[in-house]
């Protein structure tokens, strides 16, 4: 046995109080004078104090009162050897609403254990199904989580959707197998609604198992399709309200230091051919020198100089040679800070997509994101979805800690019970 918190421990001395207090405890009788001795004077004279066990029961069991409360705060824990369970099935919470996937957990024998595949791996209780704000779970890191589980065998029934898988594939020692259920559906939901020359533009992003899509569909403004708002900044379609976006032209500035003439020319070309591409006015704006410049009036900063760049507001790109990168654009860890890793020529803005990177640094899209994300219905394929097995010999036991406090508690319980018994009849 151990102590979480043996520091506590030191409180047992404590015990001494209640000792002290039974030790010299003494009851005074009543004195009665009769007859003729009330004639007689009373006589000081030295008399024996005894030190004696008084209602040695009662004192007993106090003394284990306060002992148990120390114990249950020091946190006691017993080293134990468990077996590794030969079969544990892990299921997302998600797949609880599908009619097949609890009509195979109920054929399951209740000695094998059903957990959630999210954190912790909570015990499954089908009585409490959520059936709403469930989210995808990061496949990959509660993998990392699986050797805890102790067993020997792991199926795991899930959706297998691509956006549950972030980060490194992960390293374990256990022997797991991937169920994934599709459900053949197809996900249609408006994403963003624009007005644009009287006219309404909408997004719907379509998902299904294998891609995602994107369809643009123009409405007159006084569509019967479309529901409007009192303030007209807001429109209902297909039963769901969307806000109204109006699209305003990006201001973008490129800072011409010296020797920078044909990036400068490149690039405002590039933002030219976007322009017409998405069909969003873009508003290019070229200096060269930055003394008087308002920088917070643009939503992009391109800067072409070996100076220092300047603190925006907006996105930032900024020349940074980097003979390692493999793109002309790459992405910094500051939040909105791009780098441009090599001067520009007619064959490299071509060959390495300047255009594209450069679209996917402005990103139009990015108030749908998270929209877009969560009803996205890609499937990967098993393999993708399998981790890296260490194959290391597996133990069949492991060893665990039993907390033993919620006995402790029991016990202490049934002594205060006991006390108050003890007392009432010894009237103490």
């Amino acid at each position: 046995m151990f102590f979480l918190n043996p520091t506590y421990l030191w409180a047992l001395l404590g015990l001494l109080i209640p000792v002290a207090i039974h030790l010299w405890s003494k009851k005074e009788g009543k004195t009665i004078k009769i007859g003729s001795i009330q004639l007689l004077s009373e006589v000081d004279s030295k008399q024996n104090s005894s030190i004696q066990l008084n209602e040695l029961l009662l004192l007993f069991i106090r003394l284990l009162l306060i002992a148990l409360v120390i114990l249950i705060i020091a946190q006691p824990q017993i080293k134990k050897d468990f077996k590794n369970t030969k079969l544990t099935y892990l299921v997302e919470p998600s797949l609880l609403n599908n009619k097949s996937i609890t009509n195979i957990l109920d054929t399951i024998t209740t000695n094998t254990p059903i957990k959630l595949l999210q954190s912790g791996f909570p015990e499954l209780n089908l009585s409490n199904i959520p059936n709403e704000g469930v989210t995808t779970p990061n496949y990959w890191q509660l993998t990392q989580e699986i050797d805890d589980l102790h067993s020997d065998s792991i199926i795991v029934f899930t959706n297998g959707l691509l956006k549950g898988l972030k980060g490194k594939r992960p390293e374990v020692n256990a022997n797991v197998e991937w169920i994934i259920f599709k459900d053949g559906e197809t996900s249609e939901r408006v994403v963003k609604a624009l007005e644009k020359d009287n006219k309404i533009e909408l997004i719907t992003s379509i998902s299904n198992s294998l891609n995602t899509s994107f369809k643009k569909e123009t409405l007159p403004i006084n569509s019967n399709k479309i529901e409007f708002n009192k303030a007209k900044d807001s429109i209902k379609i297909n039963n769901e309200w969307l806000l109204l976006k109006t699209i305003k032209p990006l201001n973008i500035l490129i800072f011409n230091d010296k020797g920078f003439d044909k990036e400068t020319r490149f690039i405002n070309a590039a933002f030219k051919a976007i322009s017409k591409y998405t069909n969003t006015p873009i508003e290019v704006t070229i200096e060269e020198d930055a003394t008087n410049i308002e920088f917070s009036n643009f939503n992009c900063v391109v800067w072409l100089s070996n100076q220092k760049p300047v603190l925006v507001s907006g996105k930032l790109l900024a020349y940074k040679p980097n003979k390692f990168a493999q793109t002309l654009i790459v992405e910094s860890e500051t939040k909105n800070l791009f780098y441009l890793t090599k001067t520009l020529d007619s064959e490299n803005i071509i060959n390495e997509r300047l255009v594209e990177q450069l679209i996917t640094m402005l990103d139009f899209h990015s108030d749908v994101t998270k929209t877009v994300l969560e009803h996205d219905k890609r499937i990967i394929a098993k393999e993708e979805l399998q981790p890296i097995f260490k194959d290391l010999e597996t133990k069949k036991s492991y060893a665990g800690v039993l907390d033993i406090s919620k006995w402790l508690w029991l016990l202490l319980a049934g002594l205060l019970i006991l006390e108050r018994i003890v007392a009432n009849y010894k009237k103490q």
